[in-house]
Formats: structure tokens, C-alpha cells, sequence
């Protein structure tokens, strides 16, 4: 039997695509990436997480335009084996499962820009490491400021 990864994406769907091509864009200007994560336990389980991805890729100088705008959007449902330890199972979860969407939407943007007014656009790859570890930090602080308040 083929050894499986312990993180499986069980379902991922784009909610979003845009692509733009920019008038006078150059494959030389410089690009911005922005992804942004949105994450949360799916409900009745201990094991499956709700994931969002948003990508924006943009000109990082207005005035010396890169060829695409684009924007996507995808939504997926990860799962963790049973067998890891608890404080693995999260962090290993988003980052695995967080990777694999975005390589869905790499392929998505090639595909699209393949056919495209200045031709194919491959999306740098990405560690998600740093974005869920800073996520997770911020959802943490969160959680102690409103259990902060709701405690008068």
C-alpha cells in the first residue's frame, strides 16, 4: 500500500478568481503576494480543520506596472490522523493543508495567465509556517482578550 501523508485534504473549491491583465504591464516589474489565512476547528470533530486562502497579486511600483492583478479565493477542508500527538495536530494540519491549497491556486493562475494577454505567471513558492504561527498568535491573543472581558 502507498504511505499516505497523516494531513489529507478532503474537499478545496475557489470561491474567488480574478485575473487582470494590466495595460503596459512588464514581466520584469516587480509583483506583490499577499496571502492571507482565515482557519477554525470544523464543528463535532477533533481532527478536521475549515480553511480560507486569499492570494493578491498586485504591481509593487504603480508606475512601472507587473502584467496581472489577480485575486483568488479557496475554501477546503483538511484532516489530521488520529495518531499524532494533540499539540502536533493543528500546526501541522494548517501548514500541510494551507500548502496544498496554494498550490492548487499556483496551478489555477498558470493555467489561466497561460492563455493571457502577456502569457504564463508562476506564483513564487511559499512557506506557511511564518503566517500560521503569527495566525495562531493573534486568534490566541484574541480569545484571552474576550475571555478578559467576559470576565468584568
Amino acid at each position: 500500500m502507498t504511505p499516505l501523508s497523516p494531513t489529507q485534504l478532503k474537499d478545496h473549491r475557489f470561491t474567488n478568481i480574478r485575473v487582470k491583465a494590466v495595460e503596459g504591464g512588464s514581466p520584469t516589474a516587480e509583483p506583490v503576494l499577499k496571502p492571507t489565512i482565515w482557519f477554525q476547528p470544523a464543528p463535532n470533530t477533533s481532527d478536521q480543520w475549515r480553511l480560507v486562502l486569499t492570494l493578491h497579486l498586485a504591481s509593487a511600483n504603480p508606475a512601472k506596472p507587473f502584467p496581472y492583478e489577480a485575486e483568488l479565493q479557496l475554501q477546503g477542508l483538511v484532516q489530521i490522523h488520529d495518531g499524532l500527538p494533540e499539540d502536533r495536530k493543528e500546526q501541522l494540519s494548517l501548514v500541510n493543508g494551507f500548502s496544498v491549497m496554494y498550490s492548487a491556486a499556483r496551478e489555477m493562475l498558470l493555467n489561466i495567465t497561460a492563455r493571457s494577454a502577456y502569457g504564463a505567471v508562476t506564483l513564487p513558492t511559499l512557506n506557511f509556517t511564518p503566517l500560521v504561527s503569527e495566525a495562531r498568535k493573534q486568534t490566541a491573543e484574541r480569545q484571552r482578550k474576550a475571555s478578559r472581558a467576559a470576565r468584568g
